[in-house]
């Protein structure tokens, strides 16, 4: 399983609800439009910052709203979907979007590969 993670942050001025509604009346829907045949699953885990319960007085670490996650079974996939959205108009339309609700110089993407060694029960 490999999967592109992307780390997003809201653009300064919007709060939490406004980018979450942004996210998924909106740009979500761009991803559900152009990531099929290629991606598998398209997540994305709203963050809250937490303290660490042993860590007393410990300050928050970067701010990150979202969490995304595109699932592929294959790098191959991951490629594949990469090279499908390169075309000038769309990437243009993509970033436009973006601009709408993100800090896009605050974003940050990953590409993992997953290991299971270890299940505990149903996911």
């Amino acid at each position: 399983m490999y999967k592109l993670i992307t780390l997003v942050k809201r653009k300064p001025g919007m709060s939490k609800q406004q980018f979450k509604d942004y996210y998924e009346n909106h740009h979500s829907k761009l991803g559900e439009k152009y990531l099929p045949p290629y991606c598998k699953k398209y997540l994305r885990r709203y963050l809250e910052w937490v303290p660490h319960p042993m860590k007393a007085g410990q300050l928050p670490g970067p701010a990150y709203d979202c969490l995304v996650e595109l699932w592929f079974d294959t790098e191959a996939d991951c490629r594949a979907f990469e090279a499908s959205v390169t075309a000038p108009e769309l990437v243009k339309m993509i970033i436009e979007d973006e601009e709408q609700f993100l800090d896009r110089p605050q974003t940050f993407r990953y590409l993992v590969e997953d290991q299971d060694h270890l299940s505990f029960g149903p996911e």
